[in-house]
């Protein structure tokens, strides 16, 4: 913000700078120019090479410091200049805090159709009274998927962000791509259970392409989840042994996915440091036609961030993995929330990460 301030000020300088020595050339012209913003170029024209009354290098210095201004607004700042932003990163910080105090998932996100219901849609800044589950089941009905009413009054509320996604609680900032934007927090759990009608406890981020809103069929949606079950420790097997725990094993869901029959690796899983990226092709229970899932895992000292598109067809899932590899390369944790170099003393998961990729006990 100091920055900006800064360059705000830089600029307005310049601008008195360039006005002071037209005025000094010639009132009118001055007049002119302090009005007409336009006007300045015919003033450049005319006092072009005049040593007292050129104004070519100030005019220059206020192009290049516009353009500074203009780049850290729409690509640096989004979260400092506008004051929901700024409400709805604290209320992730606050929901992150929740979960690093019990390490549990059981708090139950407001559905769209309970907000519709009330009339209105609480903003991601409302305050929270803390309730037992007990209390809140009472008090809330199970989740539902919307009406499109509901969809279109849930759509008119919630906040897309763009620029940077932060969250402070778990230490981890992303770069939201150019031509999307996200939904954070609580308006992401509300969309997201407005279409599927089930409550996802681990969401944290919900994006889409910049020129699609809630409303719109066919979404290709980006989740975001964040699992606080301690440093997941250990390597994942080769393809076919992965494979192969996957029939075999328990199942113990813990990623975003079309569930059912894993069928098989598309992109094979590949671990690059703290990331794990793949593809897989699931049958659903009771479908005919298979689909395609895409994950990419960012380890953490705490948990895992995870990235998911879920339930493309074989043309869109052809990108996926590319798409997500880009974007988690973006994310940036603080050294004491990042993957350790070495696991030592540490709360670990009570699953390895073969047991992640795989989903199973």
């Amino acid at each position: 913000m100091q920055g900006l301030m800064v360059l705000y000020l830089v600029s307005f300088v310049l601008g008195i700078l360039i006005i002071a020595r037209v005025w000094r050339a010639n009132t009118l012209d001055g007049v002119l120019t302090l009005f007409l913003p336009f006007y300045v170029f015919y003033a450049l024209y005319k006092y072009w090479g005049d040593a007292d009354h050129d104004i070519r290098w100030p005019l220059l210095a206020q192009f290049i410091v516009s353009a500074v201004l203009l780049w850290n607004v729409y690509h640096i700042a989004p979260a400092v200049i506008d004051p929901r932003l700024a409400a709805m990163q604290s209320q992730g910080a606050e929901d992150d805090d929740q979960a690093d105090e019990d390490n549990s998932a059981t708090r139950p996100a407001r559905s769209s159709a309970t907000a519709s219901a009330q009339g209105k849609t609480a903003p991601a800044s409302a305050t929270r009274q803390t309730r037992t589950p007990a209390q809140a089941s009472e008090a809330e009905p199970p989740p539902r998927p919307a009406t499109m009413a509901e969809l279109n009054d849930l759509a008119a509320h919630v906040l897309f962000l763009r620029g940077r996604f932060v969250r402070e609680a778990i230490g981890m900032r992303l770069d939201i791509p150019r031509g999307q934007h996200l939904l954070a927090g609580t308006d992401a759990r509300l969309a997201d259970t407005a279409l599927r009608g089930e409550v996802d406890p681990h969401l944290i981020g919900w994006m889409i392409a910049t020129d699609r809103t809630i409303t719109d069929p066919n979404l290709r949606i980006v989740r975001l989840r964040w699992r606080h079950d301690g440093l997941v420790a250990g390597d994942a097997a080769d393809p076919a042994a992965l494979l192969d725990a996957a029939h075999t094993r328990t199942p113990a869901p813990r990623l975003a996915g079309s569930g059912g029959t894993l069928v098989r690796y598309e992109v094979a899983p590949e671990r690059e440091g703290s990331t794990i990226i793949w593809s897989e092709e699931r049958l659903p229970e009771g479908m005919q036609v298979s689909v395609h899932d895409c994950h990419a895992l960012r380890l953490a000292r705490k948990g895992v961030l995870e990235f998911s598109i879920v339930g493309a067809d074989a043309k869109a899932a052809a990108s996926c993995t590319d798409e997500l590899r880009a974007l988690v390369a973006t994310v940036r944790f603080d050294p004491e929330s990042d993957y350790p170099a070495q696991i030592q003393g540490e709360h670990l998961a009570p699953y390895s990460l073969s047991g992640m990729v795989t989903q199973t006990q």
